[in-house]
């Protein structure tokens, strides 16, 4: 993104956002975009979200906010109707009512060069990561891999994972033991990239909403572990994309004041037993 020293509206912003994760890197299934708002209107705070919630429109209204950027969609399917009486209804009543813009960039923030995913492995200490699945241009792809600075055991790595992405627990096949080098990971959900993991020779692949099934396809015949395949949750995988997205218009508006939520966005908690002595 190229640095604007003037005043931006919706429109530059949006302009911006798309000249790196362009909406036709979108998956077809995916809603991306402006959503909500004017786009002529100045903007002088925006507020990035992993998720659009009531917290979320709370602080931009306090913000006194132009616009919101959620990575996930309000809509992913054409309304028939928008009332109060749904959470999505609700919300885009109360940011039309404040004159909030809403825009979105999901997949195509995934697919996009230093994306979601490449983001996730230099967070998790993978070097030079590449797209684990690029497109035939080469300009955006999906998933990301690369090695480590230096092997590991999986133990360790998952700990690792664990305290970079600040959750509790992980979900995973594989032995504590087994030797951890080259790293693919997807954020979000990512397990329809399980075979390409394997094929490109990933010894560990994070990513998440991993169904059951999906664990058995990286034991080989004996049993043994083929690949080691972690589940780190939806929200833990993707929640730096906030931050990935502040820095880029932090970097093209610095006259913007660019703010991340006090709250977390996802509903979701986990519950870790203690053992009784």
């Amino acid at each position: 993104m190229k640095i604007s020293d003037s005043q931006p509206n919706v429109g530059d912003v949006a302009a911006a956002l798309e000249a790196w994760a362009d909406p036709g890197f979108a998956e077809s299934y995916d809603n991306v975009g402006l959503h909500i708002g004017d786009a002529c209107r100045p903007v002088q705070c925006g507020l990035v979200a992993l998720d659009l919630t009531p917290a979320v429109v709370d602080e931009a209204v306090r913000l006194e906010a132009s616009i919101v950027i959620t990575h996930h969609p309000l809509f992913f399917h054409p309304m028939r109707r928008m009332t109060a009486d749904d959470l999505s209804g609700s919300l885009a009543l109360r940011l039309a009512a404040a004159r909030i813009a809403l825009y979105s960039a999901h997949t195509n923030l995934d697919a996009a060069p230093g994306g979601v995913s490449c983001a996730l492995a230099t967070l998790l200490g993978v070097e030079d990561p590449h797209f684990l699945v690029p497109r035939s241009d080469g300009n955006a792809g999906m998933g990301a891999i690369g090695p480590l600075g230096r092997s590991v055991p999986l133990g360790h790595f998952l700990a690792d994972v664990a305290a970079r992405l600040e959750t509790p627990a992980l979900r995973y096949v594989g032995l504590d033991q087994q030797p951890i080098r080259t790293v693919a990971v997807c954020g979000g959900a990512g397990a329809g990239l399980i075979a390409d993991a394997r094929a490109q020779g990933a010894d560990v692949f994070v990513t998440a909403d991993i169904s059951y099934h999906r664990y058995f396809e990286v034991l080989r015949p004996d049993g043994s572990c083929a690949m080691a395949l972690v589940d780190a949750g939806h929200y833990e995988s993707e929640r730096h994309a906030e931050a990935l997205l502040c820095t880029a218009l932090r970097q093209r508006f610095p006259n913007v004041r660019w703010k991340r939520p006090a709250v977390r966005t996802s509903p979701v908690r986990s519950f870790i037993r203690r053992r009784e002595h």
